[in-house]
């Protein structure tokens, strides 16, 4: 599996972002935010974190970690490798299996970005999803270091607390401070 970030918030983004943060409250700036700004704008998770967008290419994933990031709805476009029989002539869709690799791209705001982590890095996720989502993680990382507290397991986000209806027991071994 391999992860390729194709667009990440620019500060020219993230100056827009604070404009349109500002604008709620009747002001303005165009001087850039600071990295503790956006960090807190980040874990606030106000509506203007929805103007920050990514794209993310992953390549050579199983169908079935694809499927497990689909199931994502809100503030993301998916674009999963075709699999149909007069799309593609590598193998027989009706034999192919669960397994068989494709590349799936998302197009989302880093709303669905946060979201989507707290979901796919939780250990309830199957190995395979986990391991896609930390790739997802150290490529987001490299060009947006303030999403580091943001990109966690849910139970790591909310101090401790597991909403899963099997917990793993992972939030057991966390210090019920916050953790990073």
């Amino acid at each position: 599996m391999k992860v390729e970030i194709l667009k990440y918030p620019t500060e020219e983004d993230w100056l827009l972002c604070k404009r349109v943060t500002l604008n709620t409250v009747s002001k303005d700036s165009t001087k850039m935010p600071s990295d503790e700004w956006k960090v807190k704008l980040l874990e606030a998770e106000h509506s203007p974190v929805r103007t920050l967008n990514f794209c993310i290419k992953m390549i050579d994933i199983p169908y079935f970690v694809s499927v497990h990031f689909v199931r994502h709805k809100f503030g993301v476009e998916h674009f999963v490798t075709s699999q149909r029989n007069d799309r593609q002539t590598k193998y027989d869709r009706n034999k192919a299996p669960q397994d068989a690799p494709v590349t799936h791209i998302m197009y989302l705001n880093a709303q669905s970005l946060i979201n989507i982590a707290h979901k796919r890095l939780c250990f309830q996720a199957s190995k395979e999803t986990r391991e896609l989502m930390n790739l997802i993680v150290e490529e987001v990382l490299k060009t947006n270091p303030e999403f580091k507290t943001v990109l966690v397991p849910n139970c790591v986000y909310r101090g401790g607390k597991c909403t899963e209806f099997n917990c793993c027991g992972y939030n057991k071994t966390l210090d019920k401070v916050r953790v990073w």
